[in-house]
């Protein structure tokens, strides 16, 4: 009997102990999803939200600086093809000075500092102070989407299937889709088709549904019957996470090479030459070093390509002499080394200042 009240006892603090750490884990996995949720919603959502704000305020330091004199220059700089500045009298810019890798946009109407490219996905221009967030908006986006979607792959690929065989033989989806030659040419074409057909079919499955359970308004959940929104926002996700992903190799490969999006996109473009001149690319643009040796002189015949040195009569008046060369094609004038680019980039804020600290604060 005592042997029996002692076995009792254990098997009571043992299923105690249990209950105890099963508690703590359930406790654990609980504050783990709440982190993730607060994460993806919140954190992921305040790096959107501060991506797609200050669309006219962001590099407002671009008005603020002031040329500085020619006169005083004496390391190389960026110009035009006369050596001097560039201003930009586009919109509200009037007449300010465009600070090296500046470029007006003009979709949002001013001036970025350090542009990019500007992006229709944010409705705003990335910049090199934005560049951070940017590319982990992308990779978040590239990561968690599939992870979202992987789980319940395998009911969703079923129900495409169902609405895709359902439609095929439903008589109202052949008289307006199937039976009809425009099928073959609207939405996309031969896929497009596919693609429309297998949306129909979702349509008479819900009507169906609705009309066996007299439930308009509630399909029954959301993964184990064939949903409309279901399908479309994994479609839409899948096509997103594709799109992120080349985004975000793209936008890394920029970044190790010390180039921006318009650099690149600008290098595609081929000016034309004059007639009987050597067939060169030109990029249009150039750079002025102040004063010139015999080795920078020869430093710019390097590749073999002619660089077409200008001088200007800044001798003359006793200043600095001024030597315009054209940058050659392929040439990266801010690239500091793919580590040094990296580590330039990581080692930025998160997010900028550029933006009210009641805005910040709001999120």
């Amino acid at each position: 009997m005592a042997m029996q009240v002692q076995k009792s006892a254990v098997f009571t603090r043992t299923r105690v102990v249990t209950t105890y750490i099963e508690t703590t884990i359930q406790a654990v996995v609980f504050v783990i999803i709440c982190c993730g949720w607060y994460i993806s919603v919140f954190k992921f959502g305040t790096v959107h939200a501060h991506l797609c704000l200050g669309r006219t305020i962001h590099s407002t330091s671009v008005p603020d600086c002031e040329s500085p004199a020619l006169d005083t220059l004496t390391e190389p700089y960026e110009c035009l093809s006369d050596g001097t500045l560039d201003f930009c009298f586009k919109g509200p810019c009037n007449g300010r000075w465009k600070p090296p890798g500046t470029h007006h946009c003009s979709t949002c109407g001013v001036c970025r500092l350090e542009f990019d490219h500007h992006c229709p996905w944010l409705g705003n221009c990335v910049t090199a102070s934005r560049m951070k967030a940017f590319l982990c908006l992308l990779y978040a986006t590239a990561f968690v989407v599939p992870f979202a979607v992987i789980p319940v792959s395998g009911p969703l690929s079923g129900h495409f299937a169902t609405a895709l065989r359902v439609s095929k033989v439903d008589p109202w989806a052949v008289r307006i889709w199937w039976s009809r030659w425009y099928s073959w040419i609207v939405c996309g074409g031969p896929l497009g088709r596919w693609v429309f057909g297998t949306f129909l079919g979702f349509r008479v499955l819900k009507a169906q549904d609705a009309a066996a359970h007299d439930r308009w308004w509630f399909q029954g959940n959301m993964v184990d019957s064939p949903h409309t929104f279901a399908a479309a926002i994994v479609v839409a996700g899948s096509v997103l996470a594709i799109f992120a992903v080349c985004m975000a190799v793209v936008t890394t490969r920029d970044v190790l090479l010390g180039r921006t999006t318009l650099d690149t996109i600008r290098a595609r473009r081929r000016r034309p030459t004059a007639a009987g001149s050597p067939l060169v690319q030109h990029t249009g643009r150039f750079v002025c070093i102040p004063t010139v040796t015999p080795s920078v002189a020869s430093c710019s015949h390097s590749s073999g390509v002619e660089s077409r040195p200008k001088t200007d009569n800044g001798a003359q008046q006793g200043l600095p002499e001024r030597r315009v060369f054209e940058v050659l094609p392929g040439e990266r004038l801010y690239d500091l080394g793919w580590r040094e680019n990296l580590r330039k980039m990581w080692a930025s804020r998160l997010f900028d200042r550029e933006l009210p600290r009641s805005v910040l604060l709001a999120f």
